[in-house]
């Protein structure tokens, strides 16, 4: 009786699936064009995408231990009535493989699922690959971080991309995509890179303002603190300077406290 039991338990879990999905609020008004966003309902794109891959996963499990049982033949032992109507109830799961094979297809009924879950590969594989220029790599992040694909892997190529980089307008980007989580480590790069943004006639105000983030977390340091206090008072860019002048006040708050 043992060996019914994993078909028993991929059935409930394909019938659990499966009745989630036709749970899922009504999509029949969709129409070539219409933005993703309004494709994806409440749940979202990634979730959507989860949960297909959990039903074509169950299919498969669930394909695999129907024809297991169909080629074994019946023991002498499996005649008793539970046995017996374990084996129907696993019989009609043959027709929930079409239900949820339908299921699937009406999720992405418009294949805007599929098409996003390539692009967003290709956008990961463009980001991972140093052959690329640096700002093709960089542009692949918005994208990324929206539909949750940006890992720590990509965050390591970001992070090298950098210190590769001598653009400052790029160095604001992965600074940007970085944010929360630049370690105190980096405090000597950005600083020098600052330097150097200043002296070049402060070239790129989107570096400045996002270096001004990074550094924010590390104003006890005195040096961070002494820099903060330039870019307050000197930045030529109202609002960065406004930006610089707000992270030091976050800062005094946070000793007082």
């Amino acid at each position: 009786m043992n060996r019914f039991l994993p078909s028993l338990a991929v059935l409930l879990s394909c019938a659990a699936l499966v009745t989630a999905v036709f749970k899922r609020p009504a999509s029949n008004n969709f129409s070539e064009g219409t933005p993703v966003d309004s494709l994806t309902g409440q749940s979202g794109i990634a979730e959507l995408q989860e949960e297909i891959a959990q039903l074509k996963s169950a299919n498969v499990a669930l394909q695999s231990q129907i024809e297991a049982l169909k080629r074994k033949p019946a023991a002498a032992g499996d005649r008793s009535p539970e046995v017996e109507a374990l084996r129907q109830r696993v019989e009609k799961l043959e027709g929930v493989q079409g239900q949820v094979v339908e299921a699937v297809n009406e999720a992405d009924k418009y294949g805007v699922v599929a098409a996003m879950e390539k692009e967003l590969v290709t956008a990961y594989s463009t980001l991972m690959d140093t052959n690329q220029s640096a700002g093709a790599r960089l542009k692949q992040i918005g994208q990324l971080k929206r539909y949750g694909y940006f890992d720590e892997k990509a965050l390591r190529a970001v992070t090298e991309i950098y210190f590769a980089t001598d653009d400052f307008n790029q160095k604001g980007f992965a600074l940007s995509a970085m944010k929360g989580s630049v370690t105190p480590q980096f405090r000597d790069q950005i600083l020098a890179d600052l330097n150097a943004d200043i002296e070049a006639g402060n070239k790129s105000a989107r570096f400045r303002y996002h270096a001004i983030e990074a550094l924010e977390p590390m104003a006890d340091d005195p040096t961070v603190l002494q820099w903060l206090g330039h870019l307050a008072q000197n930045d030529p860019e109202p609002k960065l300077a406004a930006r610089a002048g707000k992270a030091l006040e976050v800062s005094q708050e946070a000793r007082k406290e």
